[in-house]
């Protein structure tokens, strides 16, 4: 609640300041809100800033009495770290450092105006806004991988319990529909791995926990640990990391209904509108969870709280402080209001220094990256030695190719004159600026109900001389297996590591303007030999990298 009518005559000043920072974090702003508008994962991002300024507007006058003397030196340091990671991010290509940036900024510029202080009071805020940014894809796909095999163990059990044969292999769930004849494969994709709904279910569960939060009276302690003794710090962090089995148990439940009603209605249970309509109850259940298990949480450690307090009441000894002896922290003139001159004044050096760097990083992010010229993918000859291309390329579905974001693809098989069949891909991106970047097959493979064993380096090398190790490795699924080799490969530099590729790839859009690069991947069946299928593996891999030069350019 706001006790006093703003002052529009000091208003322009916070005005000027978050336009300076509109225009320091103008692409980075564009592109968040852009994700939050497209990726159903973040989605909530939307609302988080009208959440954020509803609890700074409710609690305005507890955070001026939060507020102390402006930290000048330290939140100006803040600022400088923010502004680095906002140059190394923009410099190197590094969509999620630049995003941290932001949070970095803001901290730093309350500290800059309000004290280390009033901190303590917006961890709320500050949290719900890194909630909303999204995470790098190399850990996203590590995180939604095991959710998602998680999802499916889970939904194959609760499917056997209602005597329903099915098989699982991986995150795929085949099912063969009473009196049919053909199997069905259900993938459990991101979508109802339970990633989707944890990402949304922390913030509410975050958000919940607030605004349930008991009135406490303001301790005031020098003791930066006191939170320890909160039992609404404790609840939050319940609630918060209780969305994950709750988003698990969820989805699992939503993926075992969905797999009973395709034992007994075929195909048609995972393309009707229930599909769509048990995604949203989903949603419901899961909220209801929570706000179930907020109910008891709250109850028992606000039963325990009252207990331990009316204990140590006894031995309370109360303080004769005078009230107004802490006045000169409760009412700090803030650097907003500061009176000294423009050369002086905090303010105007703080907007000065926003405006270079945004007049800096607006120059370099319209600057582009070096033009490279390059021929498509499918000129790639359809003879590789004595690998001869077999049928025409094979392209995925819309689906498959909105999740790669590949700027150019192509997948083919080539057979050699015995007969030997393999399979290569190669993805290129000419650009990992906005956050499209590569696929592992760590990832994607055993999603697709590949079992991956026997990872080894091996080393290839191509007619020209060069020399590089990639990965290899033997994946099964069901009566299939095959070998399975892979790298990164771009700007003259190959690698089998895809975070040794990152950070080469954050340097080399520093240096050389570039973040163009290709993951490559070659596959073919083992056999009755695998060392045979190896050694043919790795001379289709040496042919193919031997040719990319003028497709994946050095």
């Amino acid at each position: 609640m706001i006790s006093s009518a703003i002052n529009f005559q000091k208003l322009w000043r916070p005005v000027f300041l978050a336009a300076a920072l509109a225009f320091l974090y103008a692409n980075v702003l564009a592109k968040l809100g852009f994700d939050w508008w497209t990726d159903e994962n973040y989605s909530h991002g939307l609302l988080v800033p009208f959440v954020i300024g509803f609890i700074v507007w409710s609690e305005f006058d507890e955070l001026k009495k939060a507020a102390g003397k402006p930290s000048v030196v330290f939140g100006f340091a803040l600022i400088l770290f923010a502004l680095l990671l906002l140059l190394g991010g923009t410099l190197g290509a590094e969509l999620f450092t630049r995003r941290i940036s932001l949070v970095v900024m803001l901290v730093g510029i309350t500290v800059y105006f309000f004290g280390a202080r009033i901190l303590k009071s917006l961890v709320v805020p500050f949290v719900l806004l890194l909630l909303a940014i999204p995470i790098p894809q190399i850990i996203f796909n590590k995180i939604a991988f095991p959710l998602q095999i998680w999802a499916s163990q889970a939904a194959v059990w609760g499917i056997r319990l209602f005597e329903v044969p099915t098989i699982r292999k991986g995150n795929v769930i085949e099912i063969l529909p009473r009196g049919a004849s053909q199997i069905i494969a259900l993938e459990v994709v991101e979508a109802c791995s339970g990633i989707r709904s944890l990402m949304t279910l922390m913030t509410i569960a975050l958000v919940l926990a607030y605004f349930t939060r008991a009135k406490h009276k303001r301790i005031e302690d020098a003791n930066n640990f006191a939170f320890l003794k909160n039992p609404d710090f404790w609840r939050a962090s319940i609630l918060m990391l209780s969305a994950i089995p709750i988003a698990i148990f969820t989805n699992a439940a939503r993926v075992t209904a969905t797999g009973v009603f395709t034992y007994y209605y075929g195909k048609q249970a995972t393309e009707s509108v229930w599909h769509s309509i048990s995604g949203w109850l989903v949603y419901l259940v899961a909220l209801a969870l929570l706000f179930a298990l907020n109910l008891i949480v709250k109850k028992l450690l606000t039963a325990k709280n009252e207990l331990r307090e009316a204990e140590s009441s006894k031995f309370k000894v109360q303080s004769s402080k005078p009230e107004n002896e802490n006045s000169a922290i409760r009412n700090p003139q803030s650097a907003f209001e500061n009176r000294q001159s423009p050369i002086a004044n905090p303010f105007y050096r703080l907007l000065a220094v926003l405006l270079i760097g945004g007049v800096f990083i607006n120059w370099f992010e319209r600057r582009g990256e070096a033009e490279i010229v390059r021929k498509p993918l499918a000129e790639i000859p359809a003879a590789l030695g004595d690998w001869k291309q077999k049928g025409d390329p094979i392209r995925f579905d819309a689906a498959t190719e909105s999740v790669l974001r590949t700027t150019d693809y192509t997948m083919r098989e080539y057979v050699l004159p015995d007969g030997r069949i393999a399979n290569i891909y190669v993805g290129y991106y000419a650009s990992q600026r906005a956050g499209a970047t590569y696929h592992s097959p760590q990832n994607c493979l055993p999603g697709a109900g590949w079992v991956m064993q026997s990872p080894a380096p091996v080393e290839i090398k191509t007619a020209s001389g060069a020399s590089f190790t990639a990965n290899k490795f033997i994946i099964e699924n069901g009566v299939y297996k095959e070998v399975l080799i892979y790298w990164y490969q771009g700007r003259g530099r190959f690698e089998r590591s895809e975070y040794a590729d990152k950070i080469n790839t954050v340097l080399d859009s520093v240096l050389r303007r570039r973040s163009d690069g290709a993951m490559v991947r070659v596959m073919t069946s083992v056999g009755y030999s695998e060392a045979e299928a190896t050694n043919a593996a790795v001379d289709l891999a040496a042919q193919t990298a031997g040719r990319l030069d003028l497709f994946v350019p050095e």
